[in-house]
């Protein structure tokens, strides 16, 4: 099944049909079709949304194809239905877990589907064509939104967080939706957080509010911890982590600034032509990246290939997911932690590889 349309989309995501086994998530839309699929896991799942998740990674369907089919077919000790969320299925990865997908669409029970949150496959991919030509599979490609759809997602969204935008705030955050959704989501959620709103109890949003939280999730706010981490320069990752958290910058949104550099490794890495040298690789994209800072990046693609930088985002989105379950215990010496590891590694390997 591959209903291409957001309508279409939306019905299936509400009310998706009892026989369905596996849901592939992916398109330029990240942030709306993460939220489409955190719907569907929570209509599906019969223990609410993150309690009714198996969180399984890329890495062990590869190591154990089986195991997708057999959790699917599992019977809770609780009885009711769970839903199998595979993540982040980038890059490689997405060859990797067909497998464990074509296991489960020939396996004789599937209680439990799964849910795939993937990037921005090509439509001939063949993880998109397996999903998209089964009865008992759906591919939902989510495109970037447009001004219009922007907006309605914006009014969306801050409706069921208790904000009541002006027209000027509105259209600001229009314009981050159109970027980002991921990133208007989290800005909207910080708002509501910020002025104590509820659905329930509204509170008005205006320009002096946007104007004084700033954007916490900006990538340049980020930019030199990122730079320190992915480059393989421990110190300064710990100088830039400790300089963060002084001024507020919570852990939770020091690993998403990672987890975007090190998707977009994964991504660009995966497409670069063996022998070919990350800068000339990028020079060849043309208008596609606009990158200032394209040797940073060079660098840190030469010192990050696409599977050590599936390795990286898979231990990142795991620590996001601790952070957030387990609040701020100890969560900025955890993300220290973590960004020292990554950072020792990469200075490892450009010993090693880079000239």
């Amino acid at each position: 099944m591959k209903p291409d349309k957001r309508p279409d989309i939306e019905r299936l995501v509400s009310a998706p049909p009892p026989d369905m086994r596996l849901f592939l998530f992916y398109g330029a839309d990240e942030g709306g079709a993460r939220a489409a699929a955190s719907k569907l896991a929570g209509n599906v799942a019969d223990e609410g949304s993150e309690g009714g998740k198996l969180h399984l990674s890329p890495s062990r369907l590869k190591e154990d194809p089986s195991i997708l089919a057999d959790e699917a077919a599992a019977i809770s000790m609780f009885g009711g239905r769970k839903v199998l969320w595979v993540e982040p299925v980038a890059g490689a990865a997405a060859n990797s877990v067909i497998p464990a997908c074509e296991a489960l669409l020939e396996a004789g029970e599937a209680g439990n589907p799964a849910v795939l949150i993937a990037g921005d496959l090509k439509a001939t991919h063949a993880l998109v064509k397996l999903a998209g030509g089964s009865g008992r599979a759906a591919a939902l490609r989510f495109y970037m939104p447009d001004a219009r759809q922007a907006g309605a997602i914006v009014r969306e969204l801050c409706a069921a967080a208790g904000l009541e935008p002006t027209p000027s705030a509105a259209a600001r955050l229009t314009e981050t939706a159109l970027a980002s959704r991921a990133v208007a989501e989290r800005e909207i959620e910080k708002y509501a957080l910020f002025l104590g709103a509820e659905p329930d109890a509204p509170q008005p949003l205006d320009d002096d509010t946007l104007d004084k939280l700033g954007a916490a999730f900006a990538e340049a706010t980020f930019q030199q911890l990122v730079d320190a981490v992915l480059g393989g320069k421990p110190a300064a990752s710990a100088r830039e982590q400790k300089r963060l958290s002084a001024e507020g910058k919570v852990a939770v949104a020091q690993v998403r600034a990672l987890q975007r550099r090190v998707m977009q490794l994964v991504e660009l890495g995966a497409g670069k032509p063996g022998g070919q040298s990350a800068s000339s690789y990028l020079d060849s994209l043309g208008r596609r990246i606009f990158w200032k800072d394209k040797p940073s990046l060079a660098r840190q693609m030469d010192i990050w290939p696409a599977a050590e930088a599936e390795r990286a985002l898979s231990r990142l989105v795991t620590l996001e997911r601790e952070l957030k379950s387990s609040g701020s215990v100890d969560a900025e010496l955890r993300a220290a932690n973590m960004f020292l590891a990554l950072a020792r590694f990469g200075e490892r390997r450009a010993r090693r590889n880079v000239r």
